[in-house]
């Protein structure tokens, strides 16, 4: 077991992350993080000097971080700076009075290495293969093509929240005038990318604070139930309607936008254009929000090294959460090869076009008894909070809650289904899901108790009016099912169990 902490200098924001890694089982968690709000990108001379005001201020924020550091007992920090640092002409004293100040070596990280972490943190943790990563910065803009989940094409524009909103004086309301040279220049640098302007209807995946802030607005707006901005999808639509209420506003009136947070109220007009630009520049009718990015993408590069990107995100995932969870792996596995086998006997039964089912029954099953850790008694709907709430990557938001429900659903009175609670997320087709795979899970909890450990001990069969089950045992077991009606009325066929 080591920790260690990762700390980001950016141009508006500077971050500490602090993570527990596990190499033994593949596993980390983050156990700790801050944040300091210095703006090190504002204010710089004409000569591109960082202001020393602010210098003085990031290097106390570093001071902070390295206290808490040593406080959580952390063996290895990895500091990295990004653009306000890369770019600035007294880069040299900044890094020289962190090393003699704090004995602490800043890592400058170039365009293509910045851009190539925020990939690392992102597609370790979402599960696609060809997308177009966007990370608008306090001072620079990131984009990174990806095919085949692996980087195609990446470039660092010197453009963010912060230069663009002092060049266009973005803390007040723009007129007409304003918002055409702002659309005009920000175009300049997209029409400067060859590649970008070949580009048709790519998912877009947006990464940062910037964007993320657009996306907890969003959230608010149309009060989303989930407390979670890793895979939350936004309409292109969503975006412009932001950046069309936002515009007319000046600092003071941004302070009321629930979920804009405090800090960005001076420079969120910036990012809303570049990325409102940016959809209709590609033609791109969705984002998809990554809450991940450098930090996580060094954590990774610490664990796994040359081995990333990881080849299945939800499995490494899943690991994770079993391992920091403490639960009972060997028989997390053994429920789950059980329920494959169940799952995949009954599977042209199951009435839905979803593609994500295996998913979520996999879900499911290795992490249904995971509030065990917080009570025996209310387990179930222990786990659905647990499993709802947590970054489960790999799983869009709808997934994840009806794995959360499948796992509610094993107590003896289970858990209602707020369809008008959740009714954004989930409907009527995902509640037969729900049940569908409830008591597949159900069946496979109780099959568990007769077969244990043996599970090539089980075969499952689809007949013409049946789903035979085989179970060969050691001994004479007397084993009845209780699910049996349950399932012949979802599934219109019997359920039949022989033993030998």
């Amino acid at each position: 077991m080591i920790k260690i902490g990762i700390i980001d200098v950016g141009s508006n924001s500077m971050r500490l992350v602090i993570s527990q890694i596990n190499k033994e089982k593949g596993s980390f968690k983050i156990i700790e993080e801050a944040k300091e709000t210095i703006g090190l990108g504002k204010d710089m001379n004409l000569k591109g000097e960082l202001n020393i005001t602010r210098m003085n201020k990031a290097i106390s924020a570093l001071y902070f971080f390295k206290h808490l550091c040593t406080y959580k007992n952390v063996e290895h920090i990895i500091p990295v700076a990004t653009e306000a640092v890369r770019k600035a002409s007294n880069q040299t004293d900044f890094l020289n009075r962190v090393k003699s100040e704090l004995n602490m070596e800043i890592r400058v990280l170039s365009g293509k290495e910045e851009a190539y972490y925020a990939y690392l943190g992102t597609i370790n943790s979402m599960d696609f293969s060809e997308g177009l990563l966007v990370d608008i910065g306090g001072s620079s803009t990131e984009f990174i093509l990806v095919k085949e989940r692996c980087i195609k094409k990446s470039t660092s524009l010197p453009i963010g929240a912060i230069n663009l909103t002092e060049k266009f004086s973005l803390t007040e309301p723009i007129d007409k005038y304003t918002e055409d040279k702002l659309t005009e220049f920000i175009l300049s640098y997209y029409n400067d990318i060859p590649w970008l302007k070949n580009l048709n209807n790519i998912e877009l995946i947006g990464i940062g604070g910037s964007i993320r802030n657009i996306a907890r607005i969003n959230q608010k707006k149309y009060n989303y139930p989930l407390n979670s901005l890793h895979n939350y999808k936004m309409k292109s639509c969503e975006v412009k309607e932001i950046y069309e209420d936002t515009k007319h506003m000046d600092c003071t009136q941004r302070k009321k936008i629930k979920g804009l947070s405090k800090d960005r109220t001076d420079i969120c007009l910036g990012p809303m254009a570049a990325l409102s630009t940016l959809q209709k520049f590609v033609h791109s009718e969705e984002l998809c929000i990554s809450s991940n990015g450098i930090r996580e993408g060094l954590i990774y590069e610490y664990i796994f090294k040359d081995k990333i990107p990881l080849a299945n995100v939800l499995d490494f995932s899943l690991n994770n959460y079993i391992s920091n969870l403490h639960m009972d792996k060997t028989y997390a596995i053994q429920l789950w090869t059980i329920a494959e086998k169940l799952y995949k006997s009954v599977k042209p039964l199951i009435k839905s076009s979803s593609e994500s089912l295996y998913k979520i029954l996999k879900t499911a099953s290795l992490l249904y008894n995971c509030g065990i850790n917080v009570s025996y008694y209310g387990r179930f709907k222990h786990s659905f909070y647990i499993i709802s709430n947590s970054r489960i990557n790999g799983l869009s938001h709808r997934e994840q809650l009806i794995s959360s429900y499948i796992a509610a659903s094993q107590g003896k009175n289970g858990l209602k289904i707020q369809n008008n609670h959740y009714g954004n997320i989930i409907n009527e087709e995902d509640i037969e899901i729900i049940q569908n795979l409830s008591i597949l899970l159900r069946i496979s909890r109780n099959l568990h108790k007769v077969i244990n450990e043996n599970i090539d001990n089980l075969q499952c069969t689809l007949l013409e009016n049946e789903v035979l089950i085989n179970i060969t045992v050691s001994s004479k077991i007397s084993f009845q099912l209780e699910e049996t009606f349950d399932f012949e009325k979802i599934f219109h066929r019997k359920l039949v169990v022989e033993t030998q």
